[in-house]
């Protein structure tokens, strides 16, 4: 007979408040142990399970998310400039107002994620994902082009078809063969942006500033 143990069914009945079933490796208290521990130093945090876990506000400059997976993830104002996020896995994580400035995402999973006004100057965002907020978020000197190691090779590039850029600061952002069909940039600014062999189609590109 078929037995559905109760954790799991109070998970699933209870799905509709949070992302179902999400486990992660660290409870925040372990996590912010981890950081005193460190005292200051960049925290590793590679090849974790931090699915749904709550860093919110944590001071986490520096820290190696590689390969870790933050699929729904609450990051919302946390301190992560110069963060490495290599080949993880932060779909439908919530970045909202964090501070991802010279932060890298090279071959990171990015569906759903939420970068509603984080500051992402000079980041490197080389992944791919459908459905990506950057409303309102600052990508001034951002990379979102092809990566220039792979140059003369099929590009490594920015995938974000029906991305939001709503209202973004993109000066001088480098969208170079990034894939940016149906992306909104009502009212962004995107003074001395480039979008060379960039995709947009079906893009909302009339507003831009």
């Amino acid at each position: 007979m078929f037995r559905l143990r109760l954790p799991s069914l109070l998970c699933c009945l209870f799905s509709f408040v949070s992302d179902p079933c999400l486990a992660s490796d660290l409870t925040r208290a372990e996590i912010e142990q981890r950081l005193s521990q460190g005292k200051g130093a960049a925290a590793d945090f590679s090849n974790l399970d931090l699915s749904g876990a709550d860093l919110s506000g944590l001071d986490l400059h520096g820290a190696d998310f590689f390969s870790s997976k933050l699929a729904g993830a609450y990051l919302k104002g946390a301190r992560l400039a110069s963060a490495n996020f290599t080949r993880s896995d932060v779909q439908s994580a919530d970045f909202s107002d964090a501070d991802l400035r010279g932060a890298t995402f090279y071959a990171a999973l990015l569906d759903g994620a939420d970068f509603t006004g984080a500051d992402m100057t000079r980041a490197r965002i080389i992944g791919g994902g459908r459905g990506v907020k950057f409303v309102k978020a600052k990508l001034v000197d951002t990379d979102l082009g092809a990566d220039p190691a792979n140059q003369g090779m099929v590009p490594v590039r920015a995938e974000l078809a029906e991305a939001n850029f709503d209202g973004a600061d993109l000066t001088r952002a480098n969208f170079t063969h990034a894939v940016l069909t149906s992306a909104s940039f009502t009212g962004a600014i995107v003074t001395g942006a480039r979008f060379d062999y960039a995709v947009v189609d079906g893009s909302n590109l009339t507003l831009m500033r």
